[in-house]
C-alpha cells in the first residue's frame, strides 16, 4: 500500500493509499482473461489474484510525493516485503504461485534489484547481493547493540533481512525466481484512466463514463467485502455483468442512483435557507440533519445527470415542477385551515408538511423516470426548492423569511 519511505504525515498518504490497493485490484482484475479470476484485498497480501490455476501476490508500494522513491536493495519497503512473502511460503504451493512489487517508482541506477523488472532473468546475483545487505543490516544491529546505544539502527528492515537470511539458499533463489517488480505504476491520480483504457470493446466516448460508475460499483464491493456483507473476492463474471449493466443503462437513457449509499461531505455547508425554513416550523435536529443529507444527495444527483447529459435539465426541471403541484396541493389547503389558528398550530402544521416530504412524497408521487427509486431524490429536490422558496413549510413562509423572522 502506501509507502512509508516516502509519505507525509497526514492521513492523505494512507487514505489514498488504500484506495489506490483498491483500484489497483480492479485493473488487474480488467486485465484477465480467464473465467475463474477472482481478485481480493487483504487476505494473505495487499491483494490476492487466482486464476488458471495460478496464485498471484500483490505487494503495492504507493506515493503521493511528486516525485515517489526508486527502490533497491536498501529500501526498507522492498525488505518488509521480503518478510510478507517468506511468512507466506508455508501457506502456499510455491511453483503454482508468483509475486509481484508493484511501485509507482523507479528502480535505483544499477542496483541489483533491477533483475526483478526483467522476466525470466537469472536471480542468482541478486540472492547474493540481498544476503550480503542483509548480513550487513544485522551486523550494523549487533555492533550498535554492544555499544550500549538504544536506538538500533535498520529497525524498519530488520526482520525481513532476518527472515532472508534464515532461509536456505534455495529457497531465497526459488522465491525471487517468482517475483517481478513493476516500476512506474500508474498514481492514484492516474489509475481511473488506466482502468477506462482496459474497456477495449466499448465505443471510446463510453470509456470514462462506464469506467466511473464501475469504480462506484467496486468500491462498495470492496467495503463489503472487508466487513463479511460477501464473499471476499470478486470475480471475472460478477464484473463483466457489472459493465452489461451499466452499458446496458447508459444506451437506454436510464437514470442512475449514484448516490443513495453515499455521504454528504464533512465539509458541506448548506444554503442558510435551508434551516430557516425548517426553524419557521420549530423542526429537530434530526429533521435537519435529514433535510442537509438529502438536499446533498439531490443537488449532486442533479449536477452529475446535467454534466451527463445536459438535455436532462428538462427532464429535472419539469419533474420539479410536478414535485411543487403536489407539494402546493397540501399548502394551499393548510393555509385555508390555519387562517385563525394561533401560530403554534400553524407550525405544528408546517411540521407535518415537512415530514410528509420525507416520509410519504417518495413513496405517492411517481419517479422522475419509471423505475428510478430512491427515494433520496424527491426528499432532497424539495430541499433545493424550499431553498429557492419555490415551496415552503410553514403557512406563510414567504412572508415571514421575507421579513427576516
Amino acid at each position: 500500500m502506501e509507502d512509508p519511505d516516502n509519505t507525509s504525515h497526514s492521513a492523505e498518504g494512507p487514505a489514498l493509499g488504500f484506495w489506490y490497493q483498491s483500484l489497483y485490484a480492479l485493473l488487474i482484475l480488467l486485465e484477465q482473461s480467464s473465467d475463474d479470476a477472482a481478485v481480493g484485498i487483504e487476505l494473505l497480501d495487499d491483494i490476492q489474484l487466482s486464476a488458471n490455476g495460478q496464485g498471484l501476490y500483490y505487494q503495492l508500494k504507493h506515493s503521493v510525493a511528486a516525485k515517489p522513491s526508486s527502490v533497491g536493495i536498501k529500501s526498507s519497503s522492498l525488505w518488509r516485503t521480503i518478510k510478507v512473502w517468506i511468512d507466506l511460503l508455508p501457506k502456499v504451493n510455491l511453483p503454482e504461485t508468483s509475486f509481484r512489487l508493484v511501485t509507482v517508482g523507479g528502480v535505483v541506477d544499477q542496483d541489483p534489484l533491477a533483475a526483478l523488472a526483467v522476466p525470466d532473468s537469472n536471480r542468482e546475483a541478486l540472492v547474493s547481493a540481498m544476503a550480503l545487505e542483509a548480513r550487513r543490516v544485522v551486523a550494523a544491529r549487533a555492533a550498535a547493540k554492544s555499544a550500549g546505544k538504544y536506538r538500533l539502527p535498520y529497525a524498519d528492515r530488520k526482520d525481513g533481512c532476518e527472515a532472508f537470511l534464515s532461509c536456505p539458499d534455495a529457497t531465497r533463489l526459488n522465491l525471487l525466481r517468482r517475483v517481478t517488480l513493476e516500476i512506474e505504476s500508474p498514481t492514484v491520480s492516474q489509475i481511473e484512466d488506466h482502468i477506462s483504457a482496459q474497456l477495449k470493446l466499448l465505443p471510446v466516448e463510453q470509456r470514462a463514463q462506464v469506467a466511473r460508475k464501475l469504480i462506484e460499483w467496486w468500491d462498495r464491493q470492496i467495503v463489503c467485502s472487508l466487513c463479511g456483507k460477501r464473499e471476499r473476492l470478486i470475480t471475472r463474471p460478477e464484473l463483466q455483468a457489472q459493465i452489461s449493466e451499466i452499458v446496458s443503462d447508459l444506451e437506454q437513457g436510464k437514470l442512475s442512483a449514484d448516490f443513495e449509499t453515499v455521504d454528504k461531505p464533512l465539509e458541506y455547508q448548506p444554503d442558510g435557507m435551508l434551516t430557516r425554513q425548517i426553524a419557521l416550523v420549530n423542526g429537530s435536529n434530526t429533521d435537519i440533519n435529514k433535510a442537509i443529507r438529502e438536499e446533498w444527495r439531490a443537488r449532486a444527483q442533479r449536477a452529475r445527470w446535467v454534466t451527463e447529459n445536459p438535455a436532462l435539465a428538462t427532464m429535472i426541471s419539469g419533474y420539479d415542477a410536478v414535485l411543487t403541484e403536489h407539494w402546493s396541493d397540501k399548502h394551499d389547503q393548510m393555509v385555508e385551515e390555519c387562517e385563525t389558528v394561533e401560530e403554534g398550530v400553524k407550525r405544528k402544521s408546517g411540521l407535518d408538511l415537512l415530514r410528509w416530504s420525507h416520509n410519504e412524497a417518495p413513496m405517492a408521487i411517481r419517479p422522475i423516470q419509471e423505475g428510478f427509486g430512491a427515494s433520496y431524490y424527491v426528499r432532497g429536490s424539495y430541499q433545493v426548492l424550499a431553498i429557492d422558496l419555490q415551496v415552503g413549510w410553514h403557512p406563510n413562509y414567504k412572508k415571514l423569511l421575507k421579513d427576516g423572522e
